[in-house]
């Protein structure tokens, strides 16, 4: 029936049937053009991935700086590098990062420690509270100490997101080191490296 006023004439109102049929072909016109999973499921929603921007752009000898080497929307791997510096034998330092944006989750030893060892190298990783690690390596007797051509990885930490923001990740050379930033050779004499100033970078959350 419709109803008329005036010149203008309003069709009724659809029936129940025909508004059901008319939502779920919108949803499935909005599934199309969404997409979904492999198997059918529902769409995968796109992410960003984490990002580490470092600040050393031209490394020199004896530099002891830090590079994002992977990363997915969820974590992303700070690399610990050295170049070109011999007599490397026992590493120490202390980094600071953002606990707002980004929680530690673990770490792995780099090549370089471990070449050539006959001996399985001394390393640990502590986090003793948010925003602080406490990072030391050491090859052991009898193995020699190790020289890195070029940039070599001395150890590689793994942040997780925590929330969306900026942050600085840096060698902490401040006077309340725990450790002081230093590498050493095999009769415990200082090897001239450099920690810093500008030898970090900062992590982007998205």
């Amino acid at each position: 029936m419709e109803r008329s006023f005036g010149s203008f004439t309003k069709p009724g109102r659809p029936t129940r049937r025909f508004a059901a049929l008319a939502l779920t072909g919108a949803l499935a016109l909005l599934a199309g053009c969404s997409g979904g999973g492999e198997d059918g499921g529902p769409p995968v929603l796109p992410c960003t991935d984490l990002l580490f921007r470092h600040d050393l752009t031209s490394p020199a000898a004896g530099d002891v700086y830090l590079q994002q080497i992977d990363a997915t929307c969820t974590t992303v791997d700070i690399a610990v590098f050295v170049k070109d510096l011999g007599g490397i034998f026992t590493v120490g330092f202390d980094l600071t990062y953002p606990a707002a944006q980004v929680s530690y989750l673990s770490y792995t030893l780099g090549a370089l420690l471990q070449a050539g060892s006959t001996t399985t190298p001394f390393h640990t990783v502590l986090n003793p509270a948010p925003g602080t690690l406490q990072v030391t390596g050491s090859r052991l007797n009898p193995d020699l100490p190790v020289n890195a051509t070029g940039s070599e990885i001395l150890f590689v930490l793994r942040f997780q997101r925590v929330a969306m923001g900026t942050g600085a990740v840096d060698f902490d050379t401040s006077g309340g080191s725990v450790f002081p930033e230093e590498i050493r050779d095999d009769s415990m004499a200082l090897v001239q490296a450099s920690f810093g100033p500008g030898h970090g970078g900062t992590v982007l959350v998205p």
